[in-house]
């Protein structure tokens, strides 16, 4: 019998093992890729039917409606919690403010739920496909996101009128574009906002 400690390991070419966990690691950041965008879909999904039963072809919905919470009663006996009265509320605003699933899939592919649930949290929909768009495209991670919304990133730079006068100098400094940096945002102090 082998003493444990005293195991003869063949020789592995130290390439072509990085090579194949390369190959495993590949594989699960997809799986998790598809698996993350299958619940976005069907979180979309959820909140369009909801949206279609409040409204029952009326342009909005009846206020007094118990729809969500008896639709959240039933899902959180049968699937378990992820489906509770405030998830529904998030699947719904995350339909009316993405009303276009193809938008959805070719625009914000890379994101996760934690993604688009931080992004509903913004009242402005311009802001919240510009932050859905722009975190994207930057690669932003949650808590980026999260600290540019609390920072009112969009806001300071698309929102605010110019507080410095244009002059014929073109090469002048912007005094205030310092403001604009999140980071500077938060070192100054400035409140976050939460929404």
């Amino acid at each position: 019998m082998k003493d444990k400690n005293n195991i003869i390991r063949n020789p592995i070419d130290a390439a072509f093992l990085m090579e194949v966990k390369n190959i495993v690691e590949r594989g699960r950041q997809q799986a998790y890729a598809s698996v993350s965008q299958l619940m976005i879909e069907t979180y979309w999904k959820i909140g369009e039917r909801i949206v279609l039963q409040e409204q029952k072809g009326a342009d909005r919905a009846e206020y007094g409606t118990q729809l969500i919470s008896q639709l959240s009663e039933e899902l959180t006996r049968t699937y378990g919690k992820g489906f509770s009265k405030r998830n529904l509320q998030y699947f719904r605003s995350f339909y009316l403010t993405f009303s276009d699933l193809e938008i959805v899939h070719t625009r914000v592919h890379n994101l996760s739920w934690s993604h688009i649930r931080t992004v509903l949290r913004v009242d402005d929909i311009t802001a919240a496909r510009w932050y859905m768009l722009t975190a994207s495209q930057e690669m932003w991670s949650v808590r980026t996101l999260d600290r540019n919304i609390s920072t009112q990133y969009y806001e300071r730079h698309f929102k605010q009128p110019q507080l410095v006068e244009n002059t014929k100098n073109d090469n002048k400094i912007d005094k205030l574009e310092i403001l604009k940096s999140p980071i500077m945002a938060e070192f100054l102090g400035f409140r976050q906002i939460y929404i």
